[in-house]
């Protein structure tokens, strides 16, 4: 991982119910050798203006190379129906079609017990423009109850991988039943372990208790990460 950070005891319980379903942790290769000629420059930072928005989870839900799962102790790693449209009951988290403002979505509701979404794709895929450009995982939601317990968003480069988020505050302080936009700057995934090079998991949602929120329009959008209304990661 690019930096260290002190699991929590939810961390590692999380970490712990992962194993079973999530193979090790991408690599990346070997680094070029520096360049020695005087003549080499460094690679310009990718123009956020130019980089285009990367959808992973829209109307016709989950947009490839990703799919939609629910994921509990029992199985981390059962496919939501309809291309992440349908409905699915997974004990502790299940799924059902809702919109949120005008957009098709999704409601998930975590019933008790440990329960998480995730869209994931089988191969890995360098994202590190995304760093680069200040760009923000944004999507809008509904919380359609507040969360009884911790609730944590992560950014996935195959287990043990990853880069957590805590948004518990965020979540308990949103108005319940109102259209809002969630936007995390990826800088926050990268501070607590996400490797953007290798990154197969682009949102996981987690949590332990009741708790029920709406999602729609999930996407990386380059520059976000700078505006007023982003979230403010820990130092």
């Amino acid at each position: 991982m690019i930096r260290s950070f002190p699991p929590s005891p939810l961390t590692a319980l999380m970490s712990i119910a992962l194993a079973a379903a999530i193979a090790g942790c991408a690599t990346p290769g070997g680094s070029a050798p520096a360049a020695s000629a005087p003549a080499a420059k460094a690679a310009a930072a990718p123009d956020a203006a130019k980089l285009p928005v990367m959808l992973v989870y829209g109307d016709k839900g989950a947009v490839q190379p990703y799919t939609l799962f629910l994921g509990t102790p029992a199985n981390f790693s059962t496919t939501v129906p309809q291309n992440g449209t349908g409905s699915l009951d997974a004990g502790a988290i299940k799924i059902e079609p809702a919109k949120v403002g005008d957009a098709p979505g999704a409601k998930f509701t975590w019933t008790g017990g440990l329960g998480q979404f995730h869209l994931q794709s089988k191969m890995t895929n360098d994202l590190l423009d995304y760093i680069d450009a200040d760009s923000a995982m944004v999507f809008d939601a509904v919380v359609n109850k507040s969360p009884e317990d911790q609730v944590t968003m992560r950014v996935d480069c195959r287990y043990p991988c990853l880069g957590v988020v805590d948004m518990t505050d965020f979540y308990k302080k949103a108005p319940v039943g109102q259209t809002i936009q969630v936007k995390v700057p990826l800088t926050c995934f990268e501070a607590t372990g996400t490797k953007f090079t290798a990154v197969n998991t682009p949102l996981v949602i987690f949590t332990t208790k009741p708790f029920s929120l709406s999602v729609a329009n999930v996407r990386y959008v380059p520059g976000a990460a700078k505006d007023a209304d982003a979230f403010k990661c820990a130092a």
